[in-house]
């Protein structure tokens, strides 16, 4: 802890140099170490400096994504009780007397607390001084708490019995419930369950029937968990190869890499699970990245059937406590197994023997701000560190990972069977121009005959359906049918999302809410008409055409919080829910055995997507969201509803093949030199005044110097020009070789950034949007 700018800070120490090159008035004092070990393993330290290094971002800022923001945040400032409090209370002046009862009732008090008491900020500088000479008061400044839980207000029984006089029924009312209690209860829970206010609890301990302190309550974490499968008395041959290879490669040590490429539901989580159990059983920890908190429940359920309480599921949608205490076992080493997105990659997990990415391809793993790390590229590192072995897992690996295998650098495990089964879902293509437009849907086409029929069916039967809507809300865009205008978010260049619960028009991306106008504000016609379909209103029309199904929806909007994305995985676990309708939270990773029905809603959506990515997007997601069909002993059934039948991404992912795609798609990359044939890098420019951020780019762009088969390209404004207020212009630099890359952003990043521009550097970024 040191001061900077009047105040104490947190800091970090990551390195350490007897000989400090700045000059000595540069330099202040330490007030205070704060840990006297460090919190973060070397491992994770060398990978924070990594970090920094090659994605271009201060290490102060991936030192703060390695660790718990309790850490790195000090309490407020407090006033306690000096020791000569209670020895001169007579002799203090009114106001002063009134600062130490309001101490004695309470023991400590934060400045904003007794603000709320009627003392001023004012008051508070000139009292407090001198009472803190006398010794009648201390100003704490507390360190970062070592232990977590929140501090509450603890109402005591003091006096009562038959000399207990004669109170108000409110009063007489919370002394009984204390009383019921045990003599002791917390007043944030007694209170409503009295249905009084704070004031009776501060009569009654004015009058000396109660007494108030503090006392500090742990904090449990809650545990969000799905039921687990029951796991198979003996493993397919697939299985067993790839087991022997993973227990080999424990056994030798040193580093190693395996892509484990298996068709959806071939059992790839039994793999990895059976090799952390062995990892476990010979004193070592494992650590499993899935790319989104969605799909943490069901992987957590699996955990707790193997591990028991030795696991924990760190994500960010924890709250700070919960994720703090579960930060803190990993570090005491009372956790063997971690599970969680891409955040659980900086888990302090001092004997790691194990690390495995599931579903390795999914963008998720990228950050989208600082730092912008690759959470799949950095695990491969961190196990070539410590010489340990990395499993990559997925039913549609990245391009990037299928070129490592060509170059000898992932070793392939496939799995070519579905367990139990050799049946893969039957897939069925429909072409979207040729079905009939949707009634009252203005010519648009949601549901062909096909998918109404496959539907019936399947409900008739009592199975279950997933509906794949790549929108959330009710539809894209409004747009007025006299003038043509769509209402624009004022912030960023893209339309505002129609939602209905709760009526309003939403931006996506920097959460700009307004409610739909009645007319149109550019030409005042009435008649706005929304354009497009999203998970509000698909799941709208199939419960009007099949109301004796139960439909739900699953996607950003209703998953906000780990309870209610638990709630809706549970009923449709428990098969109250028959249809569900979601967006790509439904595609990936989960375990239905009732659904034999899979639909795309419409394939083309990422087709057209302004980025190279958008065939190899396409591809996974269909292959992915195939996948949930038919798992169970019944057969499954696939529906992909297109406008492009023929494009080699939807005919790959419909007959399951995988190679098919990769060596089309390989082929493209090639030929225009995109990766991962070809490094790349995005610097964007963002500017409040569009001219600053187009010459900042300018400029930046001019810095580059000419080297054998560097490429740039732009500068030019990006495909959402711009966003939260600011003016974007990105320029691409894509090269052969990752040192060619590195010479030409190290001329980027060694130019001043104008005032009020900001510079943006993306080291092999997942999109170029």
């Amino acid at each position: 802890m040191a001061p900077l700018r009047g105040k104490p800070r947190v800091g970090l120490v990551l390195a350490w140099e007897d000989e400090p090159a700045l000059p000595p008035e540069l330099v202040v004092e330490v007030l205070e170490v704060l840990d006297p070990e460090p919190l973060i393993p070397p491992h994770l330290l060398e990978l924070v400096r990594f970090v920094s290094d090659y994605y271009f971002c201060p290490p102060g800022l991936v030192a703060k994504s390695a660790l718990p923001a309790k850490l790195l945040r000090l309490p407020p400032a407090r006033l306690e009780l000096g020791p000569r409090a209670l020895e001169v209370l007579h002799e203090l002046a009114p106001r002063a007397r009134d600062l130490v009862q309001s101490l004695l009732e309470r023991r400590r008090l934060t400045v904003a607390a007794l603000s709320h008491l009627g003392f001023s900020l004012q008051e508070l500088k000139e009292l407090v001084p001198p009472l803190q000479t006398r010794g009648v008061l201390r100003l704490v400044q507390p360190s970062p708490p070592r232990e977590v839980g929140a501090w509450v207000n603890v109402l005591v029984i003091a006096a009562g019995g038959p000399s207990l006089p004669k109170l108000p029924p409110r009063q007489r009312d919370l002394w009984e419930e204390v009383q019921r209690r045990g003599g002791s209860a917390v007043e944030g829970e007694v209170l409503p369950a009295v249905g009084c206010s704070r004031s009776v609890a501060d009569t009654l301990v004015a009058k000396g029937i109660l007494r108030r302190f503090q006392q500090r309550r742990p904090v449990v974490p809650r545990r969000w968990e799905l039921p687990p499968s029951p796991p198979p008395a003996t493993l397919s041959s697939g299985q067993e190869t790839a087991l022997a290879r993973l227990q080999e490669a424990l056994n030798t040590g040193g580093f190693s890499a395996f892509l484990l490429l298996g068709v959806t539901g071939s059992g790839k989580t039994e793999v990895y699970l059976r090799a952390s159990q062995r990892v476990v059983e010979e004193g070592g920890q494992a650590l499993i990245l899935v790319p989104e908190i969605a799909l943490t429940p069901k992987l957590a359920g699996e955990l707790a059937a193997r591990f028991s309480s030795r696991v924990a599921v760190l994500h960010s949608s924890l709250p700070q406590g919960e994720r703090f205490v579960l930060w803190e076992r990993v570090r005491r080493g009372e956790v063997d197994v971690v599970a969680g997105p891409r955040s659980a990659l900086w888990a302090p997990l001092e004997r790691l023997r194990l690390l495995v990415v599931d579903e390795e391809q999914d963008p998720s793993y990228k950050q989208e701000e600082e730092p912008r790390y690759h959470a799949r590229d950095m695990a491969l590192l961190l196990g070539r560190r410590l010489q340990i072995p990395v499993l990559l897992a997925s039913a549609t690996p990245s391009l990037e990972s299928m070129w490592l295998v060509e170059q000898g650098k992932l070793q392939l495990l496939e799995l070519t069977q579905r367990v139990g089964s050799d049946r893969l879902p039957q897939v069925e293509v429909v072409n979207l121009a040729q079905a009939p437009p949707e009634p009252g849907e203005h010519g648009r086409r949601w549901f062909s005959p096909r998918f109404t029929e496959l539907l019936q069916q399947t409900l008739e039967r009592g199975e279950q359906a997933i509906v794949l809507v790549n929108r959330r809300g009710w539809a894209p865009v409004l747009v007025c049918r006299d003038c043509g205008h769509s209402l624009p978010c004022p912030h960023c260049a893209i339309p505002l999302t129609l939602h209905r619960r709760p009526l309003q028009l939403l931006c996506h991306y920097c959460g700009h809410a307004t409610t739909p106008p009645g007319r149109c504000p550019r030409c005042q016609g009435g008649l706005l008409e929304d354009v497009g379909a999203g998970t509000e209103k698909i799941a709208a029309l199939l419960s009007r055409k099949f109301p004796q199904a139960s439909v739900a929806i699953l996607d950003r909007d209703t998953a906000r919080t780990p309870a209610h994305l638990m709630a809706t995985l549970q009923r449709f676990n428990a098969g109250d829910i028959q249809v569900l309708v979601g967006t790509q939270m439904v595609s990936k990773g989960h375990h239905f055995p009732r659904v034999t029905l899979t639909a795309v809603i419409n394939a083309d959506n990422l087709l057209g997507f302004p980025d190279f990515r958008g065939a190899e997007r396409t591809f996974q997601m269909l292959t992915q969201v195939a996948g949930r069909a038919g798992r169970g002993e019944r057969p499954g059934t696939v529906i992909f509803q297109t406008y492009h039948p023929d494009h080699y991404a939807v005919t790959a992912a419909a007959d399951h093949n995988v190679q098919r795609f990769v060596q089309g798609e390989m082929a493209y990359r090639q030929a225009f030199r995109y990766p991962p044939v070809y490094r790349l890098a995005l610097v964007r420019f963002e500017s409040a005044r569009e001219v600053a951020a187009l010459h900042a780019a300018e400029e930046a762009a001019a810095r580059v110097s000419p080297a054998p088969g560097l490429r740039l390209v732009g500068p030019a404004p990006a495909p959402i020009a711009k966003l939260r207020g600011r003016f974007r212009v990105r320029f691409l630099l894509l090269a052969p070789h990752r040192q060619t890359l590195r010479r030409a952003l190290e001329e980027v990043v060694s130019a001043p950034v104008p005032s009020g521009v900001r510079r943006v550097v993306d080291v092999d970024p997942v999109s170029t949007v």
